[in-house]
């Protein structure tokens, strides 16, 4: 052998050795780098399962949530309470709560209906977006579920997610709220383009929640095809997966997740082409580059590893992002028109959004020193408050009322106030969260609705109601230093043949006439009320002794002995009057009442136009 061949050998020897290097350093890094990675992307695909289960969860969670804020509004269920036990009808209730539901559904992006229900599941009123197009029976649910409806026109309606809220009022159901929203949340997690496909299955196995990939919405459709699309070939189970084969020979990797306190599951699945793909490309490509070049081999792996860790770290973080989103889809707290204050349980400020910033026209770093109680309208004391919450809040999960709070420039506004109590790992209440919405425009409504209720639509003046409250009012005030007033009832004389000559156009002008002049002939304190018909009653102000009240009648009855000019024509009429005096002639309204009445009839029967009193008087 010469030397030509021995360096030959030499060289071929070390070559050989070189690539064997090559080879053992390849197989002992890349066998269990490769593990490492299919065990990581096995653990990246099981965050995503995950992670969609829980938004899944987090969206069930908030709208079975809005159930129970719905259901828990106190002035409703009593209102529900009295229907229950006969006190008022169904239109009554109907009344009440149309404008409190509507009010109370401001906000709700995605609702369809609500439907309240009475304790033995009849329906008493509906409202939203689609509660006039659904059938006109819809049953009341046992449970959260999803469901579509015909509507008019032959049409279907999306699938809508059903909530329902139990409502109660003095410890006692009476009925129930079912609220129905359509799916869009749920698209953010259907449809997020990461190459998963996700179901919803109801335990029974009757119905899904999917995708169309051709239209992009969300349909119900019969439950086959979650996990996997026909009978697959072959299945292999792993801690908290499944690898399946599909005829086609589709490597599939499928996830179920139960939804723990609700009856469906969560299925989710990916092609493991889709899984996997980076990270056999890229060891191909390591290896491939291992054998051409042995001698560089630690150097070319660890330089190809480069892109694929580059892979794992983008899918990584693309999945923190993701996750990130829908967490931060639902804090709506810098951008939500509803003011938001969360504080501690001593009602110090700890973070206010800007809607609160701008209704007190103060900067965010004042309000973060100062206490909720400086902003509530209120006589009681800040420490009574904070105890009361705190009790109220350590048995119910909210607590929802009306608040005045005092704005911008001294004005004070009425809000509609939720506090909801946010607990540490250990159950105690650390802070609470707090929303306003603000109610200005009901609260000017329902006062409107008062007043008109004690008003005579006719003259203005007081109506009957009026009149009685008022007298009940007047007796408890004098009640305790017996002091004196009188009650009169003034009917008045010949109004009838005024209807029968002019028309009951004219009447009314006469009786609108008749109330100018008796609010213009009485005193200051003096009240004065129509009680229907041609009757006036009058309650006078305070009196030395009963002979004060004659020349208070008698002025009544000559100022309506004055000549009326009722459209072109002379009007004459009189006016009987009957008196009684608190408390020699009763000391209950309907003592007095009945006594002034009796005085009156006394005059009409005895020629009208005349003052008559009760004993007590003159």
């Amino acid at each position: 052998m010469d030397i030509h061949d021995q360096r030959r050998q030499i060289v071929n020897r070390a070559v050989i050795a070189a690539v064997l290097t090559g080879i053992v350093v390849a197989i002992a890094v890349s066998i269990p780098f490769i593990k490492e990675t299919h065990n990581l992307t096995e653990q990246l695909a099981t965050n995503v399962a995950n992670t969609k289960t829980e938004s899944i969860r987090t969206i069930l969670d908030q709208h079975q949530d809005l159930a129970r804020q719905t259901a828990s509004r106190s002035e409703l269920a009593r209102m529900l309470g009295e229907y229950a036990q006969g006190h008022i009808s169904l239109k009554a209730l109907q009344a009440f709560t149309y404008p409190r539901l509507r009010d109370g559904a401001r906000g709700m992006d995605n609702l369809a209906a609500i439907i309240r229900y009475d304790i033995a599941g009849n329906e008493v009123a509906r409202i939203g977006p689609l509660a006039d197009r659904l059938p006109r029976l819809v049953p009341l649910l046992s449970g959260l579920d999803i469901k579509q409806y015909s509507l008019e026109n032959n049409t279907s309606s999306t699938p809508l997610l059903h909530t329902i809220g139990k409502i109660q009022t003095g410890g006692a159901q009476v009925g129930y709220d079912m609220l129905l929203f359509t799916p869009e949340p749920f698209l953010r997690v259907f449809n997020s383009g990461d190459g998963f496909q996700v179901c919803l299955l109801d335990n029974a196995q009757t119905k899904r929640l999917a995708l169309d990939s051709g239209t992009g919405r969300l349909v119900l459709t019969p439950p086959v095809g979650c996990l996997h699309e026909g009978e697959p070939l072959q299945e292999t189970y792993s801690e908290g997966y499944i690898m399946a084969t599909e005829a086609d020979g589709t490597q599939v990797l499928s996830f179920l997740r139960p939804l723990d306190g609700y009856d469906w599951e969560v299925h989710v699945r990916s092609d493991m082409s889709d899984v996997f793909s980076g990270v056999f490309r890229e060891a191909i490509i390591a290896l491939s580059i291992i054998f051409g070049l042995s001698g560089l081999s630690g150097l070319l792996v660890k330089r190809s590893l480069k892109p694929l860790a580059h892979t794992l770290t983008s899918q990584a973080e693309e999945i923190a992002r993701s996750s990130e989103e829908l967490r931060l889809a639902y804090q709506v707290f810098e951008h939500t028109h509803e003011i938001v204050v969360i504080s501690d349980t001593s009602l110090n400020i700890i973070r206010a959004n800007p809607a609160f910033l701008d209704i007190t026209g103060l900067p965010g770093r004042k309000v973060m020193r100062m206490k909720m109680s400086d902003f509530l309208i209120t006589e009681k004391p800040e420490q009574e408050i904070t105890e009361w919450l705190r009790k109220r809040l350590s048995r119910e999960k909210m607590w929802q009322g009306e608040v005045w709070l005092e704005t911008a420039k001294g004005q004070t506004t009425p809000y509609l106030v939720t506090v909801s109590p946010i607990a540490d790992t250990t159950g105690v209440i650390q802070h609470y969260v707090m929303t306003f919405t603000n109610i200005t425009e009901r609260v000017k409504s329902e006062t409107q609705i008062r007043r008109m209720a004690h008003l005579d639509n006719l003259t203005n003046l007081p109506n009957r109601a009026a009149l009685e409250q008022h007298l009940r009012q007047t007796i408890d005030q004098c009640q305790p230093t017996d002091t004196r007033f009188a009650v009169m009832f003034l009917d008045l004389d010949r109004f009838k043949p005024v209807n029968d000559i002019y028309g009951h156009q004219a009447g009314d002008e006469l009786l609108i006439n008749v109330a100018r002049r008796l609010e213009n002939c009485l005193r200051e304190d003096d009240f004065v009320g129509r009680r229907g018909g041609d009757e006036f009653e009058i309650i006078s102000g305070p009196l030395r002794s009963p002979d004060d009240a004659r020349p208070i009648a008698e002025k009544l009855v000559a100022v309506l002995n004055q000549p009326f000019s009722i459209q072109g024509h002379t009007v004459d009429i009189g006016a009987s009057v009957g008196v009684a005096i608190y408390p020699v002639d009763g000391i209950t309204s309907v003592d007095l009442l009945n006594a002034a009445d009796a005085a009156m009839y006394n005059v009409k029967a005895s020629g009208r136009n005349n003052v008559g009193c009760a004993r007590g008087c003159f």
